[in-house]
């Protein structure tokens, strides 16, 4: 899962009044704004393409990302032929 941390918070009025000062916030993280209801989040375009870039790579980014689909008796199954393998003559330990 791949998180965004906020280096400011904005209100649509704050954000209208002073954009460069969002834009400039923008340039050191990901910004939230809040209208109503609905909220909003500003970043640097080269942010955006990195993140986008880390969800297509399939690969875990944590340890927490390997264990979710875990799953130990599959895993044995997956390897009952190999571990019953007996070693070749140079293999054994």
């Amino acid at each position: 899962m791949i998180t965004l941390p906020f280096v400011a918070d904005y209100s649509a009025t704050d954000f209208s009044k002073r954009a460069s000062q969002v834009l400039d916030m923008a340039g050191h993280g990901a910004v939230r704004v809040r209208r109503m209801n609905e909220v909003f989040v500003v970043l640097r375009e080269r942010q955006l393409n990195d993140i986008v870039e880390d969800a297509r790579d399939p690969r875990p980014k944590s340890l927490e990302d390997m264990l979710e689909f875990y799953d130990a008796d599959d895993i044995k199954a997956n390897l009952k032929g190999w571990l019953e393998d007996k070693p070749a003559v140079n293999e054994a330990l």
